[in-house]
C-alpha cells in the first residue's frame, strides 16, 4: 500500500493504512503546498508567502529557516528517504500523483466528462466514485493564504462535478433518488440557474409539477429583485415545457444504454465567476437554439474583453441543445486540415491519410449529418473550413476577423464591463468584504484595468494572493508600472 495522502478533507497521510502524525499546522501547510505540485520544485519564496502572506513585515525573523525546519520535521514524520528533496531555491516532494487523492479524483472526473455523452451510466459510476473521495472541506484546518485559495478552487470544482452527477441521474431516469439532494442543493445555491433547472425537472418527474412551477416563479422573482434579470433561456424553456405537459420530458423507463461512443465532449471547463454578460448570453442562446438552422455566432472585442471565456461559457450554457457532442479548437496556428482530421477522429471517423482540406471537410460534414453538434473555435485564423454548415449544428467563433465569417453569421460585440460589474468581479475573486472596505480604491483598480475582465481577473488574483495588501496598495503598484 505504501504512502497515501489525502487533501480532499482534513490533510492526512497514511503508511500501509496507519495514520502519520504530521505535526503542527504550519508544518502541514508546507506539506499541502508540496502535495498540490507533486514532483515539482516549489520555491521557498512561494512557501513563505503561502504561509505568512506577501507583507514581509509580518514574516518571522528567519522565514526560510522556519520552512527548512518544517521540511526537516516532515521528513522525520514521513520516514521515507528521498521523498522530500531540498534543492537550490526550494523543495520537491517525490511522490506519485496516484498517491494523492486529489489526482485520482481529477482523473476520474476527466474520464467521466469524456464518457458523459456516449456512456452515461459508466460516467455516473466514475463521478460518484470521484466524489466519494471527499471527506469534508478540502485541506480543512490547514492555515495560510495558499491553502485558502486551493480550498476555494477545489470547492468550485466539486460543485461543478455535483451538478454533472445529478444531470446524469436525470438522464438515467433516477430522478426520485436525486431529488432529496437536489432539494438541498437548490436551497443552498438559489442563484445557480443550472441547479434550479435540474431541481425543476426532478420535481416534475416525481409528480410534483405544481411545486416545480412555483419554484420557477420564486426563481424569477428572486433574479428580478436581486439582479434585475430574467431566468436563463434554458430554465425558461423547461418551465414552458412543464406547463404545457410536454411528454418528451418524461424520464426514461430504464437506465440509458450506452450510446454511440463518438459523442465528443471537448469543451474546456466553464469559468466560475463570469459577470456582466447576461444580455449577450441571452441573445446568444436565442441564436444558437434556433431550431432547424445552422447558426454561426461570432464574438469580437478588444484584447482583454474576455471573448474566449464567453465562448466557452455559452457552449456550456447551451450544451443540452447539442446532445451529440461539442467540438473545440483554439489558437491562431490551428491548421484547418489537422483540426478537421482531429474532429473526424472525435466523431468516430478515420480520416484518409494525406487527404486535402476539401476532402476532409466533405467527410466532416457527412459525419455531422443527422446530429446536433456544437463547434467552438477560439482565435482560429481560418475558421471557414471548420464550420459545420449542417442543419441542427451550430458554431461559436471567438476572435475571428469579420471577413472570415459567413455573411449571414450573427455577431456580438464584447466590450469592457460596466463599473458595477467590474466591482462585482473584483469582489468575487478578492472577497466581498475586502473590496467593500475600500470602494474608492476598488473603483480606481477597475478604471486602471480599463474595465476589461481579463486584466481585472489577473489583478484580482494577484491581490487575492496578497492578503496583507490593501486595495490601495494595488492601486499604487499598478500606477508604478504605468497601468
Amino acid at each position: 500500500m505504501g504512502l497515501e495522502f489525502h487533501v480532499l478533507g482534513p490533510l492526512r497521510a497514511r503508511r500501509d493504512g496507519h495514520e502519520i502524525d504530521l505535526g503542527r499546522p504550519q508544518q502541514r501547510a508546507v506539506l499541502a503546498a508540496l502535495l498540490l505540485a507533486p514532483g515539482q520544485l516549489v520555491p521557498t519564496e512561494r512557501l513563505v508567502e503561502g504561509l505568512w502572506g506577501e507583507d514581509d513585515a509580518r514574516w518571522p525573523k528567519d522565514p526560510a529557516g522556519q520552512i527548512g525546519t518544517h521540511a526537516h520535521r516532515l521528513r522525520r514524520a514521513l520516514d521515507a528517504p528521498g521523498l522530500l528533496v531540498a534543492t537550490a531555491g526550494g523543495y520537491r516532494l517525490e511522490v506519485e500523483r496516484a498517491a494523492v487523492d486529489l489526482f485520482r479524483y481529477d482523473a476520474w472526473v476527466d474520464e467521466a466528462v469524456t464518457l458523459r455523452c456516449g456512456e452515461p451510466l459508466r460516467a455516473r459510476e466514475l463521478l460518484a466514485g470521484a466524489l466519494a473521495l471527499w471527506e469534508g472541506r478540502a485541506l480543512d484546518g490547514v492555515p495560510g493564504g495558499f491553502a485558502e485559495r486551493a480550498r476555494e478552487r477545489l470547492a468550485a470544482g466539486h460543485h461543478a462535478a455535483v451538478k454533472v452527477l445529478h444531470d446524469l441521474d436525470l438522464a438515467l431516469g433516477w430522478h426520485a433518488e436525486a431529488l432529496p439532494a437536489l432539494d438541498a442543493l437548490a436551497a443552498a445555491h438559489p442563484r445557480d440557474e443550472e441547479v434550479q433547472r435540474l431541481h425543476l425537472l426532478a420535481l416534475h418527474r416525481c409528480g410534483r409539477t405544481a411545486e416545480a412551477l412555483a419554484a420557477f416563479e420564486a426563481l424569477r422573482e428572486r433574479l428580478d429583485r436581486e439582479l434585475g434579470l430574467e431566468p436563463a433561456p434554458a430554465v425558461a424553456e423547461l418551465h414552458a415545457r412543464i406547463r404545457r405537459g410536454d411528454a418528451a420530458l418524461a424520464a426514461p423507463a430504464a437506465p440509458v444504454p450506452p450510446c454511440r461512443p463518438a459523442r465528443p465532449c471537448q469543451l474546456p471547463p466553464d469559468i466560475p465567476d463570469l459577470v456582466g454578460r447576461a444580455a449577450q448570453v441571452r441573445e446568444a442562446e436565442r441564436i444558437l437554439r434556433a431550431a432547424g438552422a445552422s447558426p454561426v455566432l461570432g464574438l469580437s472585442g478588444p484584447t482583454g474583453s474576455g471573448t474566449s471565456a464567453l465562448a466557452v461559457h455559452l457552449a456550456h450554457t447551451v450544451q443540452d441543445a447539442f446532445p451529440d457532442g461539442q467540438l473545440y479548437a483554439a489558437g491562431e496556428t490551428a491548421e484547418p486540415g489537422a483540426v478537421l482530421a482531429a474532429f473526424l477522429r472525435a466523431l468516430g471517423e478515420r480520416p484518409v491519410e494525406g487527404a486535402g482540406v476539401d476532402e476532409l471537410g466533405a467527410r466532416y460534414r457527412a459525419a455531422l449529418a443527422g446530429r446536433r453538434v456544437l463547434v467552438v473555435l477560439d482565435g482560429v485564423t481560418d475558421p471557414a473550413p471548420l464550420l459545420p454548415a449542417v442543419a441542427g449544428c451550430a458554431a461559436v467563433v471567438a476572435g475571428a476577423e469579420p471577413g472570415a465569417l459567413p455573411a449571414d453569421a450573427a455577431r456580438l460585440t464584447v466590450g469592457p464591463l460596466e463599473p458595477q460589474d467590474a466591482y462585482e468581479l473584483l469582489a468575487r475573486v478578492v472577497g466581498a468584504e475586502r473590496i467593500r472596505r475600500e470602494p474608492g480604491p476598488a473603483a480606481e483598480v477597475a478604471e486602471l484595468c480599463g474595465y476589461l475582465p481579463v486584466l481585472l481577473r489577473s489583478v484580482a488574483a494577484r491581490l487575492a494572493a496578497r492578503p496583507r495588501w490593501s486595495v490601495a496598495d494595488m492601486v499604487r503598484w499598478l500606477a508604478e508600472r504605468g497601468a
